[in-house]
């Protein structure tokens, strides 16, 4: 992307960018293609955040060297813009309770998030190691794991991840999704064997909805980057739409643009092809 001087002060842009598989390929590094990209918006005067499933807790130094304005967490549970918190919700204890409770009868393994950190029974760390191994043959980081035969009883909960041995994942969302929102997970796994699970009423699109709003800036001048299902939303909501190329096709349907893979210049393209478009 080359840095125009026709773009300056014309649109200012809100871009709002999932994590695993937009900015980070799993696995690798982030290209220098899309860290290149970042340092020529910013000198535009264009504002960044993520848009992710992540917790705040799970972002690893590396995404927070990147110093993006803030972010959209939890896949909307928590909004910050500049360590400043302007929206998060919990699940309450009756909620709480119900997820535990299901969980259990089913013999379903859960991922929990928090504001400190993500946690997870020992058992479920070695099934959660053995799938990725096996399906994308390698091991996701997160920040801020903690993997523990018990869980405290003070836990706040986000957001959750919920795996199925038996691929019963979609028995599940249907017994939830009345109080849930449940997403098929975006980081390669067997949708029957993994989703991800956040109060009914929160999305990214909802979360970049309350930033926008609290910096007084407009939908029109928002975009929205991703590759999986819990980016349909944003994709959706924002006033340019963009999937990578490596993205799902159901996203891919849903997007105003699709650039180009993860590691072949997608993020690089994208922004231009979005500022060309509203600059």
């Amino acid at each position: 992307m080359q840095a125009s001087s026709s773009w300056r002060g014309i649109v200012l842009v809100d871009f709002f960018l999932d994590i695993d598989g937009t900015i980070l390929p799993f696995g690798k590094d982030i290209p220098k293609s899309a860290l290149d990209a970042f340092s020529e918006a910013k000198a535009l005067g264009h504002k960044i955040f993520f848009a992710t499933g992540r917790s705040q807790a799970e972002i690893t130094p590396t995404l927070a060297s990147l110093g993006f304005d803030g972010g959209v967490y939890s896949a909307g549970a928590t909004v910050i813009y500049k360590d400043k918190v302007i929206y998060e919700r919990y699940l309450n204890e009756k909620e709480k309770s119900y997820v535990f409770e299901f969980a259990s009868e089913h013999k379903l393994d859960l991922v929990v998030q928090t504001e400190e950190a993500t946690y997870m029974h020992s058992s479920t760390y070695e099934l959660w190691k053995e799938l990725f191994l096996h399906y994308i043959g390698l091991e996701i980081a997160i920040g801020n794991l903690v993997v523990s035969d018990t869980f405290p009883d003070s836990l706040v909960l986000k957001k959750l991840v919920i795996f199925s041995r038996d691929g019963m994942i979609s028995k599940a969302r249907e017994d939830l999704d009345k109080a849930f929102t449940i997403v098929g997970n975006t980081v390669g796994l067997p949708q029957s064997i993994m989703a991800e699970l956040v109060l009914s009423d929160i999305t990214k699109a909802t979360g970049i909805e309350h930033m926008i709003n609290y910096l007084g800036d407009k939908r029109e001048s928002t975009v929205a980057i991703g590759d999986g299902p819990n980016d349909i939303e944003m994709i959706e909501y924002a006033s340019i739409g963009i999937a990578m190329g490596n993205g799902c096709e159901e996203l891919k349907s849903k997007a105003d643009y699709i650039t180009t893979d993860i590691e072949n210049d997608g993020l690089k393209n994208a922004f231009s092809y979005a500022i060309n478009k509203l600059c």
